[in-house]
């Protein structure tokens, strides 16, 4: 690939996960739209870059309990809330749904229900909770890890998992990503662990994204048969939660 092949890519993953709008020629082919995943990790480095540096500024100024709580509140500005979306939506669907079909129609329907609330609360209030209550320093540093390792591990899951529904936007990137995807995803995690500093806490946060990369696959096979757009969404939300809670372990 050129320069402005591998920067059209990397655009196109900004566009994607960003509220960042940048402008990328038309017509878009699905395999640029593929290719643009090898740029999710990255992606995940720059929202965690400008994390940091909002919180180095407004130490400055506020107390580390509140920055913490803004440095969230900032990560959901800036990915434009398109996680959060899809992680109320599984909740709704995996709760209410009655069987794999019920489930993928409530997942679809726009409206939030409660069990998306409740979910939403949860997540939001856990990673609020696990940068709080370290020091400010180290924090600056797990708010920089946590959506480096969710991207890269939902680049893992799209190129292991199977695509659960007929249509959809997340079938051009489920079951359709490569090894080389893989082999650079988890290399970027395990640059997100090295992040943390201390080594028991970088190995935890590794050990438990594996683990719940695994189990949280399993269950979607088991629910619906596969990966949606929107369990995608929740697995980054949720992957980010652990990595904070993880690498809070003193």
């Amino acid at each position: 690939m050129n320069f402005e092949t591998i920067w059209r890519r990397l655009m196109l993953a900004v566009q994607f996960l960003t509220v960042v709008r940048v402008r990328v020629a038309d017509p878009v082919t699905n395999d640029e739209l593929r290719d643009s995943a090898y740029f999710f990790p990255l992606v995940g480095l720059g929202l965690g870059v400008a994390l940091a540096m909002t919180g180095k500024m407004l130490l400055c100024v506020l107390p580390w309990q509140v920055v913490a709580v803004l440095l969230v509140v900032e990560l959901v500005v800036l990915a434009g809330g398109l996680h959060l979306d899809g992680l109320a939506d599984m909740c709704d669907g995996f709760y209410a749904g009655r069987d794999r079909e019920d489930t993928l129609r409530i997942m679809k329907d726009p409206h939030i229900g409660t069990m998306g609330v409740v979910g939403l609360i949860c997540v939001l209030g856990l990673k609020c909770v696990a940068l709080v209550n370290v020091a400010a320093q180290r924090g600056l540093w797990m708010v920089v890890a946590a959506p480096l390792v969710a991207r890269s591990v939902i680049v893992i899951a799209c190129a292991m998992g199977r695509y659960a529904r007929e249509e959809g936007t997340g079938k051009v990137y489920i079951g359709q990503l490569g090894r080389d995807h893989v082999w650079i995803a988890l290399a970027m995690v395990v640059f997100g662990c090295t992040m943390i500093g201390h080594l028991a806490p970088a190995m935890l946060v590794f050990v438990l994204t594996g683990v719940w990369l695994m189990f949280f696959m399993l269950y979607c096979n088991r629910r619906i048969g596969g990966m949606t757009g929107d369990t995608v969404g929740a697995l980054n939300e949720t992957t980010e939660m652990i990595v904070l809670i993880a690498a809070s372990y003193q």
